[in-house]
């Protein structure tokens, strides 16, 4: 077997007070799944400012998983569907989303499915982006 190159992420718990960290959904769904990718894309896209964590781990009781959250610079909730399960999962823990966004309000129809369109994922990605993430950008910048 061919030995592989990762990238190795910046360790949570340790830099959370830098971080956003991401909740994402997985559901068992299209929307699920850009959640997941869309939390994919930032946390490479910007390195040393967004980091997704383990959703299941905080609503699992998870202290260290539930302490990373607390501790962040902010916290990014990412719902695939009108359940909104990575933001309840965390409001049940005590944890306050500092943004939340839910694929199926932005126009994208759930379906059973676990493919998906990854232009619509890289366009909400730009979307939390914009919206959001660059607000961190220009105050590191200050």
């Amino acid at each position: 077997m061919a030995k592989q190159n990762y990238t190795l992420l910046p360790h949570c718990s340790k830099y959370a007070p830098n971080l956003i960290i991401v909740a994402a959904c997985d559901g068992a769904s299209s929307v699920g799944q850009i959640g997941n990718e869309v939390a994919r894309i930032l946390t490479k896209k910007y390195p040393e400012l967004v980091r997704m964590c383990c959703l299941a781990a905080v609503a699992a009781g998870s202290p260290v998983h539930i302490k990373i959250f607390k501790s962040a610079r902010a916290v990014l909730a990412i719902n695939g569907c009108p359940l909104k399960c990575a933001s309840n999962v965390l409001r049940k823990q005590g944890i306050e989303p500092t943004y939340e966004v839910t694929i199926s309000e932005l126009g994208v129809p759930k379906a059973s499915t676990l493919d998906f369109d990854p232009e619509i994922a890289h366009q909400i990605a730009l979307k939390i982006s914009e919206d959001f993430i660059s607000k961190f950008e220009k105050e590191g910048k200050g």
